[in-house]
């Protein structure tokens, strides 16, 4: 099994909640790849502890989320959130032969469907302008409450691309299409089904992977025990999940503390009381900042991880390949 469980029963976050957060980093993370089949009912009831009842509803849950889907006397399948126009194909001047074989398949299909060469050379002509018509003007959507990723995304995506990108709150986002006839719309596994709702047929989704974190984990999980954690984020929803995940790991070893940039008092808290703190590159410099200031009040220095990355390096080469004019 690609992505390791751990449900803390001594944690203050329900055990349940433990495990929707972590199957849902897993796949918004690609642990689990579209398609895969997710562990059974008795596997998780067999590595959790938790009544399979319990698990069969989280599944539910993260189907009507629309990342999972539930085939009748097969199991639990990751759902695929590519969207068709959304994944290109790789960018090499001559296609192998397996990619050759599968042009050569939707051509044959085609002519059998009743169409000529020269209608099926437009049916290509067609889509290949409407993804370049797409990539014109690209946007970053994700909730009000969670403009922090959002902008981390908006961050991340400059520096790989040079593209016009703007960020827009999902709450927003049927207004702002309303004057679109072509755009794409950038957001995370976590959100697609509700962009996919808003948006018209001629809007192309790129939902992106979201970075393992491996390096970052395996860090934390090598702290002490009783060891003082500060998480800092500008957004909600990140630290919920990364709380989620680091107590399922350590459990009672680890003094969690988290804050926003934002809540100052809380941040002056945090620094003074943390061995550690995991922060994304959004809030570095603030904390940087609070840092100088306190130092002469400092009983120690603390280290600072620095996640760099929240988008995956495959997604940043997928859009790369989707964006780029050369």
């Amino acid at each position: 099994m690609a992505f390791s469980f751990h449900i803390q029963s001594d944690s203050e976050i329900p055990a349940s909640q433990q495990l929707l957060d972590q199957l849902q980093f897993a796949i918004a993370s690609h642990q689990f790849a579209s398609d895969q089949r997710l562990p059974s009912l008795r596997q998780l009831e067999m590595i959790t502890g938790l009544h399979r009842n319990t698990i069969s509803k989280i599944y539910r849950e993260l189907e009507a989320l629309g990342l999972v889907k539930l085939v009748p006397g097969s199991g639990v399948y990751v759902q695929d959130q590519r969207q068709s126009p959304a994944t290109p194909p790789q960018a090499i001047k001559e296609p192998s032969p397996q990619l050759q074989t599968i042009f050569d398949d939707a051509i044959h299909q085609l002519l059998e469907a009743g169409y000529s060469l020269p209608q099926i050379r437009q049916l290509f002509i067609k889509a290949i302008d409407w993804r370049f018509a797409c990539a014109a003007q690209v946007i970053i959507t994700v909730p009000q409450r969670e403009l922090g990723a959002g902008q981390w995304i908006l961050q991340e995506i400059s520096q790989a691309i040079t593209i016009p990108l703007q960020l827009v709150p999902l709450e927003a986002l049927a207004e702002r299409l309303e004057r679109i006839t072509a755009a794409t719309l950038v957001t995370t596994p976590y959100f697609v089904q509700a962009v996919a709702a808003i948006a018209p047929p001629n809007i192309q989704i790129i939902p992106v992977t979201l970075h393992d974190y491996g390096p970052e984990l395996a860090q934390i999980k090598a702290l002490p025990p009783n060891h003082h954690l500060g998480l800092v984020s500008f957004s909600p929803g990140i630290l919920h999940a990364a709380s989620t995940i680091i107590q399922s790991l350590k459990g009672s070893d680890i003094n969690l503390i988290v804050s926003t940039p934002e809540d100052s008092p809380r941040l002056c808290y945090l620094i003074q009381r943390s061995e550690t703190i995991l922060c994304d590159s959004l809030s570095y410099k603030i904390i940087k900042k609070q840092l100088e200031k306190l130092y002469p009040r400092l009983i120690h220095q603390p280290q600072i991880i620095l996640c760099k990355n929240y988008i995956s390096k495959t997604s940043l080469r997928l859009l790369k390949q989707t964006f780029e004019t050369d």
